[in-house]
């Protein structure tokens, strides 16, 4: 299947360094960006078609737009490739609203087309591994679990930090969809939130020296700290952040009635994976990370996609996975502060 990406960014090489690495029958034709000079030198460097958004957008020999434009244009530029015949894979987030995601559902059934998302983590070896496990067994009935996430921000290293902390961006449109799409997976559906968040700093420093500004305004909350009632009746604290100051590392734990397992960190694709040895009384790993460049992983999902539709096997839940990690991130991030359980309206199940 022929691919057009519209964004090329940093994150557009990693890209295509996963579709290398993975030999995969994707054939990337084209791109495009907003910033004609970018998209040029990227066209350049791998030999493909620098179009105009919109020349792609309509290119008849074009099967899938791979949609890593930032965070704000992420519904625009869906919206206009399904609406085009384009089946879609975005970076997350998937959209910046529970509305706009409801738009995109309608066209992706008005039109038959796919949309999928980032993250696609989980499709990496150290998920996979967890989950198998879990599955199996090993740990019992699960009765907790536990996500965190922290950093103190993203302005001291990233090459154009200011997005991180507009709309869309944040910790929790940012990192959430790694953490909530792991828990959706293992857990299933989530039922009922209680949320805490705050804006720690409303002016970020910039301390990049190849950042031409030195402050940014922040829009978002830049800390929440959640629980999670699932549909099962599982319990999930969760974390995530811009505001701490390293801690010692993420999480990802599952604890069940006869172990608790630690997963790898769900922003990465490999890693180690450990369950806690009752006998022993330790943690025992059971899966090492390759220690490939984690990079090389980039693009799974749009190969779990081609090969979906090629081999004509994709699940409704799969479809909708997406949507409903959105519905609760929108959830977290309009909750009234009340201190009361509040339902998730589930507008993205029952083919609603």
């Amino acid at each position: 299947m022929n691919i057009g990406i519209i964004g090329c960014g940093a994150i557009s090489s990693q890209y295509m360094k996963g579709f290398d690495k993975n030999k995969i029958d994707v054939n990337v034709v084209a791109c495009a960006d907003l910033d004609n000079e970018k998209s040029k030198l990227f066209a350049k460097e791998y030999n493909i078609e620098n179009l105009t958004v919109q020349n792609l957008l309509s290119n008849p020999d074009i099967d899938i737009i791979v949609n890593l434009t930032p965070p704000s244009s992420h519904f625009e530029i869906s919206y206009k490739s399904l609406k085009n015949g384009k089946h879609v894979f975005s970076e997350k987030p998937l959209a910046l609203s529970v509305e706009q995601g409801k738009k995109l559902y309608g066209l992706i059934n008005k039109n038959d087309r796919y949309l999928f998302s980032a993250p696609d983590t989980t499709l990496g070896p150290a998920f996979t591994k967890g989950q198998d496990l879990i599955l199996s067994g090993k740990i019992g009935e699960i009765i907790g679990a536990s996500a965190s996430f922290a950093t103190h921000g993203v302005e001291g290293w990233h090459p154009n930090p200011s997005f991180y902390y507009k709309k869309g961006g944040g910790p929790l449109f940012d990192m959430g969809p790694y953490y909530l799409t792991a828990l959706f997976k293992i857990l299933g559906p989530v039922d009922e939130i209680i949320s805490y968040s705050q804006k720690t700093f409303p002016v970020r420093s910039v301390d990049n020296p190849e950042v031409k500004y030195k402050n940014i305004d922040v829009d978002v909350d830049t800390h929440y700290l959640a629980l999670l009632k699932f549909k099962s009746g599982v319990v999930v604290d969760f974390e995530i952040s811009f505001d701490i100051w390293k801690p010692y590392e993420p999480k990802l734990e599952f604890y069940g009635t006869l172990s608790s397992i630690k997963f790898a960190d769900p922003n990465n694709y490999d890693g180690d994976v450990s369950i806690f040895d009752k006998k022993l009384y330790r943690w025992e790993k059971v899966h090492s990370s390759t220690n490939e460049e984690n990079n090389y992983y980039r693009g799974l999902g749009v190969i779990n996609m081609v090969k979906s539709i090629t081999g004509n096997n994709i699940s409704q839940d799969e479809i909708l996975l997406p949507f409903r990690v959105l519905e609760v991130m929108c959830a977290l991030e309009t909750y009234d502060g009340n201190g009361r359980w509040e339902k998730i309206k589930q507008q993205f199940y029952n083919n609603n």
